[in-house]
């Protein structure tokens, strides 16, 4: 439909609502003008559309002027979802803008699951997406039936998004990341295989100079890598090479 014949009808309805009230309102929601005939969909990458229609529950009775904040809210409910917002465009389609949670880390349950920065387990299928993620481990093992990790787990899932939205390159060398203390981090590198202590909530680019202490090393002498790079002192950086 063409977008003068859509702001006719929009100024038609409006119109008609101020000369006849809540009568006119009832006569507009009836008129098959203004059935849902179309859903548009945007923001999906592990969702199915399927739930989020079903999430909806449009009909072949539903009208474009039911109310969208209970829409969204419905889409909200499932737990992919992040956020939500449904609006209309005249006279039968539906715009629906999904913001999905993102996976950040994998966790051992023993099978690996995916968690979201919170925390959160998300039904996602590892395989079937090829979610190239950290691990994070000893966190201990989630309460059955719970949707979340347990307070540790959830901590951890935080630092490792912390560190993603700063310096994603980095995370993708990250193998596994598991706490020594409540305070501090050992970051596996996967290659080479090295282990990066660091204190909750170091920048990324402490981390990053790790990685230059390590290149450094290996280039001085490679028959005898680092096994441990120590970040916790400020303006140090401890190497411990393999015995």
């Amino acid at each position: 439909m063409r977008r003068e014949t859509r702001i006719l009808l929009t100024t038609l309805a409006l119109g008609c609502l101020w000369v006849g009230g809540k009568r006119a309102w009832r006569g507009m929601v009836a008129m098959e003008t203004f059935r849902v005939r179309d859903v548009e969909i945007s923001g999906l990458q592990f969702l199915d559309r399927a739930d989020v229609l079903h999430a909806i529950g449009v009909t072949n009775e539903t009208s474009v002027w039911s109310d969208p904040g209970v829409w969204a809210a419905n889409v909200r409910e499932l737990r992919l979802v992040q956020d939500a917002r449904v609006t209309r465009r005249m006279p039968g389609t539906l715009v629906v803008s999904v913001v999905e949670r993102k996976p950040v880390a994998l966790v051992p349950t023993p099978t690996l699951e995916p968690v979201d920065a919170r925390g959160g387990f998300l039904p996602i299928d590892p395989a079937q997406h090829r979610l190239d993620l950290p691990v994070i481990d000893g966190v201990g093992s989630p309460v059955p039936g719970a949707h979340l990790l347990r307070w540790r787990g959830r901590r951890l899932a935080a630092e490792v998004a912390r560190l993603s939205e700063s310096d994603g390159s980095f995370v993708q060398g990250v193998s596994e990341v598991t706490w020594k203390d409540d305070q501090t981090l050992v970051i596996h590198w996967s290659d080479p295989q090295v282990d990066l202590v660091v204190s909750q909530g170091a920048p990324s680019r402490r981390l990053r100079e790790g990685l230059t202490v390590l290149q450094d090393a290996l280039a001085r002498d490679r028959s005898h890598a680092p096994e441990v790079i120590d970040l916790r002192f400020a303006d140090q950086v401890v190497v411990r090479r393999k015995r």
